[in-house]
């Protein structure tokens, strides 16, 4: 027959356990507090990709236009901002990725 209390049921001849200490900082729970600020930065990623997808589209400015090449010169000349907005969209990407696996594992 098994005893009813949990502490009488280690053998005798074996040395008992130390019991564990939690993680300094660990809270039992739902951590609402730490999934909210997964979930502002998922929002602040898709915001950052928004504004990436805008200044690709058009719909937002993306600076002065360049200027006007010397005539019979038929070489682009690029905007800064085409080479900055790649960038955003990925740290957007990256900002999503780290949100939703802070929400699902806090």
């Amino acid at each position: 027959m098994q005893p009813l209390d949990p502490k009488d049921s280690y053998r005798s001849e074996l040395p008992k356990l130390p019991r564990e200490e939690r993680p300094v900082g660990y809270n039992s729970g739902w951590q609402l507090e730490e999934r909210l600020q997964a979930l502002g930065v998922i929002v602040l990623g898709l915001i950052g990709l928004y504004v990436a997808y805008a200044i690709f589209a058009g719909i937002l400015p993306a600076g002065l236009p360049p200027p006007q090449p010397p005539p019979g010169v038929r070489v682009p000349v690029f905007n800064p901002v085409a080479c900055v907005a790649p960038l955003i969209a990925l740290g957007s990407v990256a900002l999503i990725l780290v949100g939703a696996r802070r929400f699902i594992d806090p």
